[in-house]
């Protein structure tokens, strides 16, 4: 039965032979110049765009761009830390690379070459020694990648044709640097061109342009029309004559002059006005594209189409910040780590430096697009300083205001609690702190307060006080706000959970139907299925349950639980917050709300849940004579169902359930961290006719945060339960 086992499981992935040695495409893919749906030859028209206006344009900005960004390295320590260093031989190199131009021009002609041709080439200059002396970059159409025919190296030499008479130089690819956009699937030895996709929409602007270049060169039109009325017939000598006589009288500076004829003459303007002669939208239309391929805003580079973008909300200031982060920062990242693969190796042959563990970077410190204005600055430095983050110290040095040892202190509310650094164990009230761990059973899972104890679910603690009317109608708003935020909450949990359970039972259909095929043949003699005992099924439960991952259900519910425990958290904290109980949840309380919705998943065992519902299946479909296909369908119906009758009802019950759950875990942890330590209880919301009057008359008491923990815990499903700070009048 295992070796069958083992050949179903094999049978879910296919055994591959393992390779040696990698075989490369021996050439370049041959595919047709043209674009698609189209005979013309839109790549001759443009040639290398360096003549268009759309493409130079945004090329120039991110040559002027990644210039403000600085060239760095340092150096990784073993345990973990950075070390900056300026004084690298491979930076000196980058910033004086020959004697004929410096980095700023060496970065230039990278960038230009990458944005158009998806492809920069530096030619390495070496000493005896091997090591790079000088770079030099050489244009795309000078320099191409050669494979050998065999495919047996990826690239064999590059074939530089420099046209000064010296032939052509066969370099090895040690001597190259090659900085790719990506690869380019029909030539895998190359990146993709950023503009071999906008070819037409840059023909286009070529083809405005002159139109528009021509009609002005013409004085705006094709031409005047002067035609002699009466029948008269001029010969061909005086229409040359009248003809050079109006273009020197009307022509250039003398437009607009009076124009007075000898005899009956009709004098015709045939051509465009200014309306007429508007090309904006084609014009746009190019503009947004080539921006958007190089992953700028048009606004930025000046284009008139993305500066309609400023006119609907986004300012300038964001827009840079947009290019930087879509444009500059992503090119950046991709020349450095080719400068880091092909041009540091060179620097590190060195015995002294083997073993050292060195990155290039882009600081972007003095990139003024990046930077904080003043006004944000101040304001994230003041919430630094109200949250007992930095010290007023801190906070009026880093403001640009004088500062002494006066000023060394933190400024908390004053419903923060104080906690030795050296007793992290103790709590606000002095004894031991809820989330200690000095008494769990199991180190892994994240202590939840001992309220752990079981009670009834209308159960309140002896000595509970009461709130008055008016700490009750002071809570009541905060109550009411999360109520009706409940549905919407559990409704999204709940069609987040659906799709899941139903998948679960996908998988077990099919893994099923494997197992059965080769146990319960339909075709086979009816002696050599199994038994129909519950040994039997037990066996089979056993082997379906072998070939399914049941704990990577598991990690896909607690990874649901959480995030539903992490907007639920954020819900409730903006709720504490609008409502003056205080400041948002802190980090500490979040993890300790996600931890909780990750224990609450925990506590569901779905090995079992699985396995009971495997085995119910086969009993009953087994037991009316099911083949196997219907097998496989009632097994996919009661795993996705779990101990409910369906997907869609597991889902509505534990969506409900959990987003009650979260709600009330966040507010004590909200309530607690903002210094509260009783809260109000609030229950039997739907009235005498629809809640048990044990929780109505819990409604209105005062309890401890353990005791309201409790109750929590031990809440029914569909229950009304919710707590609110206990604010005292």
């Amino acid at each position: 039965m295992k070796s069958l086992t083992k050949g179903i499981a094999a049978g879910f992935g296919r055994v591959l032979d393992s390779v040696r040695e990698m075989r490369h495409p021996g050439q370049a893919t041959l595919f047709a110049s043209l674009l698609r749906r189209t005979r013309f030859d839109y790549a001759s028209e443009v040639g290398d765009g360096l003549d268009a206006s759309v493409v130079t344009a945004p090329v120039m900005w991110m040559q002027r761009s990644i210039p403000e960004a600085t060239l760095a390295m340092r150096e990784i320590k073993a345990d973990g830390s950075h070390e900056d260093l300026h004084d690298h031989d491979l930076l000196e190199l980058m910033r004086s690379p020959n004697p004929f131009y410096g980095d700023i021009a060496l970065w230039g002609a990278i960038v230009l070459s990458f944005l158009i041709d998806g492809n920069s080439y530096l030619i390495k200059v070496k000493n005896a020694a091997g090591k790079p002396v000088q770079l030099w970059w050489v244009p795309w159409w000078m320099i191409e990648p050669h494979a050998p025919i065999d495919g047996g190296d990826f690239i064999q030499f590059y074939r530089y044709t420099p046209g000064t008479g010296a032939g052509v130089m066969l370099l090895d690819p040690d001597d190259v640097v090659h900085f790719r956009n990506g690869i380019n699937p029909r030539n895998m030895m190359k990146g993709l061109s950023p503009m071999q996709g906008v070819l037409r929409e840059i023909f286009s602007d070529l083809e405005s342009s002159n139109f528009i270049a021509s009609l002005l060169r013409n004085m705006g039109v094709p031409g005047t029309i002067i035609s002699p009325k009466g029948g008269a017939m001029p010969t061909p000598e005086d229409v040359e004559a009248t003809k050079a006589w109006f273009s020197q009288a009307y022509g250039g500076d003398n437009r607009g002059k009076a124009l007075v004829m000898g005899g009956q003459t009709e004098v015709q303007s045939f051509g465009f006005n200014p309306e007429q002669m508007n090309l904006s939208y084609g014009s746009n239309r190019a503009e947004e594209r080539v921006c958007a391929c190089i992953g700028i805003p048009a606004a930025v580079v000046g284009f008139g189409a993305g500066l309609e973008q400023t006119k609907v909300g986004a300012t300038m200031e964001e827009l840079r910040k947009l290019a930087w982060h879509n444009g500059v920062l992503p090119l950046g990242r991709q020349l450095v780590d080719e400068l880091q693969r092909s041009l540091l190796p060179d620097f590190q042959r060195a015995q002294s430096q083997r073993g050292r563990r060195i990155e290039l970077y882009w600081n972007t410190d003095d990139v003024l697009a990046l930077q904080e204005d003043e006004d944000k600055q101040s304001a994230r430095k003041l919430k630094e300083l109200q949250a007992g983050a930095i010290t007023l110290r801190e906070y009026r040095t880093e403001t640009g205001r004088e500062a002494d040892d006066r000023h060394d202190f933190y400024i908390r509310p004053i419903n923060y609690v104080a906690v030795p650094a050296d007793k992290p164990g103790l709590g606000h009230n002095g004894g031991p702190a809820l989330d200690d761990n000095a008494e769990r059973s199991d180190p892994g899972q994240k202590a939840l307060p001992p309220a752990q104890v079981k009670h009834s679910e209308t159960w309140l603690p002896e000595g509970a006080g009461t709130a008055s009317e008016d700490e009750i109608a002071r809570g009541e708003r905060f109550v009411t706000r999360n109520e009706a935020a409940f549905s919407g909450l559990s409704a999204a949990f709940e069609q987040d959970l659906k799709p899941l359970f139903e998948g679960w039972g996908d998988e077990a259909a099919r893994v099923a139907q494997v197992v059965l095929d080769a146990l319960l043949p339909e075709d086979g003699p009816k002696a050599a299925r199994p038994p129909q005992t519950k040994a039997a099924n037990d066996q089979l439960v056993q082997e379906i349950i072998d070939l399914l991952n049941v704990e990577a259900w598991d990690r896909q519910l607690s990874a649901k639980y959480q995030a539903q425990y992490v907007q639920i958290a954020r819900d409730v904290a903006e709720a504490i917050e609008q409502s003056g109980y205080g400041t948002m949840l802190p980090d500490a309380r979040m993890l300790e709300v996600i931890d909780a919705g990750g224990t609450r998943a925990g506590l569901i065992d779905l090995d079992e849940q699985t396995r009971a519902a495997l085995f119910k299946a086969l009993t009953e479909g087994r037991a009316e004579g099911e083949g196997v296909n219907a097998l496989a369908n009632r097994i996919a119906n009661m795993i996705e169902g779990g101990p409910f009758k369906d997907a869609a009802t597991r889902a509505k019950v534990i969506a409900r359930i959990e987003t009650k759950h979260a709600q009330n875990i966040s507010t004590l942890e909200n309530g607690r961290s903002n210094g509260f330590s009783r809260f109000i209880v609030y229950d039997g919301r739907l009235g005498p006719d629809r809640s048990e009057p044990a929780h109505i008359a819990r409604s209105g008491s005062i309890v401890s945060y353990e005791d309201a923990m409790t109750m929590t815990i031990n809440m029914r499903p569909n229950c009304t339960l919710s707590f609110a700070p206990h604010v005292e009048f």
